[in-house]
């Protein structure tokens, strides 16, 4: 789980820093104002109405981006802790590492998503999440390379199998074989097997078998 999460954890975390600061700052802003007005005001006068409309609107706005922040740390939250094997849905397990490498999947890339019902298969779902993350990550990077190049993720059904096909046709990576042996030490325990490949210029492509429950 450490090796899995390692990477996925530090970028949400870089992720996150910057808006927690401007959050902070931005929160310190309006409690400037209120102070302010209120070291000012010497009767019962009413508070200005644009005043009072530009504090909303702060409030609103800081209230948004704590929400937003507060979301991407309980969807880390939920695959760190996640580490005993049991039947579990793979597409919500797939949609949830696609969130954590949301940052990832910018302008400049289209993105095929197909996730598609299959039944259960069995696994640890959160550990599932953190592997989908680091491979979308290393697809993107890959597809960006290579302006007008296509990402794709889909989930599908065969007899017996769940399958989670992630591929690119962009540049490719370096890092596909050590993230496929990666892959393979995850996945092994539950009877999963995992096939990877890079080609400069051709992309990089994943396909990771589990074994329904």
């Amino acid at each position: 789980m450490k090796e899995v999460a390692g990477e996925v954890a530090v970028e949400v975390a870089r992720q996150i820093a910057e808006p927690i600061r401007a959050l902070r700052d931005r929160l310190g802003l309006v409690v400037d104002h209120l102070e302010r007005h209120v070291a000012t005001s010497t009767g019962p006068t009413p508070y200005p109405w644009r005043s009072l409309t530009t504090l909303r609107q702060d409030l609103a706005g800081a209230y948004l981006e704590a929400t937003q922040l507060a979301r991407r740390l309980e969807e880390l939250d939920r695959a760190l802790h996640d580490d005993v094997p049991h039947a579990f849905d793979l597409a919500s397990a797939v949609d949830l590492g696609l969130r954590l490498a949301a940052h990832h999947l910018g302008p400049g890339i289209e993105l095929l998503f197909d996730l598609g019902n299959v039944p259960a298969v069995r696994g640890t779902p959160g550990t599932l999440a953190l592997l989908v993350a680091q491979l979308v990550a290393t697809c993107a990077r890959s597809a960006r390379a290579v302006p007008g190049s296509s990402l794709s993720v889909r989930v599908s059904g065969e007899p017996g199998t769940g399958v989670v096909t992630i591929a690119d046709n962009g540049d490719g990576s370096d890092k596909v074989t050590a993230l496929g042996d990666l892959a393979r030490s995850v996945l092994a325990p539950w009877g999963a097997s995992v096939d990877a490949a890079s080609a400069a210029g051709q992309g990089c492509a994943f396909e990771l078998r589990l074994v329904t429950a």
